[in-house]
């Protein structure tokens, strides 16, 4: 039967997802189109119709509004023909809307040549939705029996059905139709074949221009990346206010090109503008109410692309930024975004600064000036490792499966004079829609893996300043030894989770063979214990072991020389590869970790002079952590 005219339903079985085309077709050709979307199995397509024009004035993009708004697809492809001569491009409205217009309708179902060889005998083409409605054409025409057998008889020899196979009632509307003009009528079956294979090739056009933009939008995104890390790096590697001044204000001139830009800043909880000079009266007026306020930026201009930003949290600012007239105002919202995300590692910079100046302060004094470096080392070693990343993901990008994409365009541009032949007796031709619907899912998943690991980069960057703070955190200005008892250390370290223990049922085991002190540094055993005990309850996180249980034990080597603390669960365990890289800065496999823990444990060993090693069985099989040290204390610490 005809599709009613008006918005019709995706009835493709995809509703609840957004598909990638959307075809709107005059309501005649409508159940073909469907028929052929389904055959092709087209999944990320819907079809909609608009109602005939046949016998009445072209369609205005007026008409087709809500049928388009009422789509979310990417692409809205409209099909026509003569009904179609008015519409100029689209509007601004409908920038994703492309016309496919044909010569003649009939161009939909078959190809040019074999529609221009039947007519030419005076044949009259008729499709099965225009043949459904033939009474209703005559009379919007005027015509009645006479007057129709009058105008057709004159030029028309017979009538012809291209039939598709969609309405089984076309052979009922063709013997009815030729009767009334007393013509001849004949079925010519034509099936989808060729409109299905049609539909595909768009589709795949389409595609591949949007994969295109895609992947050009993702190595423009994985430059900016790269770029804006060395940048950031630069910045963090600074060790003075006034280098972490330039270092800020190069890196927003590099990214925003402002003809305008000044660092104001923020002492005892005042603008202080002593330092800013050259702000107008206005400017110092707008930046004491941007800072009295609460929010990270304020928007001055948006056709000239000017605001203020903070760089450090809404209550505790360590200075504000107006940045004037960017180099690309209608991109202004882009901009802010990028400064909101870096102006967090400004602000890490500024009191990394503040911090080294106390740090070198207080380690001269206690002799140890090397805490300071440390802290800037590892963030350097950090931001190495997130460049490194960002030149794989430029890597994924270049080896795209896209790249196949233009042979496989010019291989179907090359047979446009033999489509039908191609598409149904080529090899190549029969096997280009399941390439196709490979292709489209292999992309999807290469765009959903690259999106993921950008986001994961910029999580990384954010979470420089989480590490800073670990690793400061665990910084000592001075190292006592003394001496240790081991049992009391590690009951110590179990009070702190006895919470999670009991919440958990985690039964706890105690094998404590060593009781004699040790000559050591009780703050770093106490730190290592923690992290190894805090490990041992998020391994039971997600599973469901019939009897959790995390075993601690003490003993003695061979020599006496040195004491073993074990600590053990039968929780997730770990294959080989993570157990391998789990004593590494910045590896983390827990969400929301800082990849801190075991590598601050294994360096704190090591400054007692004990070594920390883990091992496992593999996954479901339970992890167990070694840290021996010595009897009596070494030259580990001074």
């Amino acid at each position: 039967m005809g599709a009613l005219p008006g918005l019709l339903p995706n009835r493709t079985g995809r509703r609840n997802l957004k598909p990638a085309c959307c075809f709107i077709v005059c309501e005649n050709f409508f159940p073909e189109i469907e028929a052929a979307v389904q055959r092709q199995g087209l999944t990320d397509a819907e079809v909609r119709s608009f109602p005939s024009h046949c016998s009445s004035a072209p369609i205005k993009w007026s008409e087709l509004v809500d049928i388009v708004r009422s789509s979310w697809a990417d692409t809205v492809v409209i099909f026509g023909s003569y009904c179609l001569r008015e519409l100029a491009a689209p509007p601004d409205e409908f920038s994703r809307c492309r016309i496919h217009r044909k010569e003649q309708c009939h161009h939909l179902l078959c190809s040019s040549t074999l529609v221009d060889a039947l007519q030419r005998n005076g044949t009259y083409l008729l499709s099965p939705g225009w043949l459904s409605y033939w009474r209703r054409h005559i009379a919007i025409w005027g015509f009645d029996r006479p007057t129709a057998i009058e105008f057709f008889g004159g030029s028309l020899q017979k009538l012809l059905l291209l039939d598709t196979g969609t309405d089984p009632e076309s052979e009922r509307h063709l013997a009815d139709f030729g009767g009334f003009l007393q013509l001849p009528a004949e079925t010519l079956p034509i099936g989808l074949e060729f409109l299905g294979l049609s539909l595909s090739h768009i589709m795949a056009d389409y595609q591949q221009q949007k994969l295109t933009r895609q992947k050009q939008e993702i190595e423009r995104q994985a430059a900016e990346s790269a770029m804006t890390l060395d940048l950031i790096r630069m910045v963090t590697r600074v060790k003075s206010r006034s280098e972490v001044v330039s270092a800020i204000l190069e890196l927003f001139t590099m990214l925003f090109d402002p003809k305008k830009i000044y660092f104001i800043p923020v002492s005892k909880a005042e603008v202080d503008f002593d330092r800013a000079p050259g702000l107008t009266a206005e400017e110092q007026l707008q930046a004491e109410q941007f800072y009295a306020g609460q929010e990270r930026y304020l928007l001055l201009n948006k056709e000239q692309g000017s605001f203020f930003l903070r760089i450090g949290g809404r209550e505790r600012a360590s200075a504000l930024l107006l940045i004037s007239q960017v180099a690309y105002p209608l991109y202004i919202n882009q901009y802010i975004n990028t400064a909101l995300a870096v102006s967090e590692v400004c602000a890490l910079s500024i009191k990394h600064v503040r911090t080294l100046r106390e740090l070198v302060r207080t380690s001269h004094l206690a002799g140890k000036a090397e805490v300071a470096t440390e802290v800037l080392h590892n963030v350097g070693n950090t931001l190495n490792s997130i460049s490194v990343s960002s030149e794989q993901i430029r890597e994924i990008v270049q080896q795209s499966s896209s790249t196949s994409l233009p042979d496989v365009v010019r291989l179907i541009q090359d047979h446009e004079d033999d489509q039908e032949s191609f598409f149904t007796h080529d090899p190549r031709g029969k096997r280009l829609p399941s390439y196709f619907a490979r292709l489209s899912e292999k992309m999807t998943e290469e765009r959903e893996s690259l999106l993921a690991e950008t986001t994961r980069q910029l999580h990384h960057i954010r979470r420089v300043a989480e590490i800073i703070r670990a690793q400061q955190d665990t910084a000592k200005l001075i190292d006592f030894t003394e001496q240790v008892n081991l049992t009391s250390l590690l009951e110590e370290s179990l009070e702190l989770f006895q919470g999670e223990l009991d919440e958990q049922r985690i039964t706890v085991e105690r094998h404590y063979g060593f009781q004699q002190s040790i000559c050591s540094e009780p703050h770093k055993i106490l730190q290592v214990v923690n992290n190894l005990i805090r490990n041992a309850v998020d391994a039971f996180d997600g599973i469901s072991a019939e009897e959790k249980k995390i075993s601690l034990s003490t003993y003695p080597t061979a020599d006496r020389d040195e004491v073993v603390v074990e600590i053990s669960d039968n929780g997730k365990g770990m294959r080989q590869n993570i157990l391998q890289q789990a004593f590494t800065f910045g590896f983390t496999t827990k969400k929301g970790g800082h990849g801190f823990g075991l590598h601050n444990s294994a360096n704190l060993a090591a400054e007692m002079g004990g070594s920390l090693t883990g091992e496992s069985a593999g996954p479901e099989q339970g992890a167990r952590f070694i840290m021996r040290l010595p009897v009596t204390a070494t030259g580990g610490t001074e």
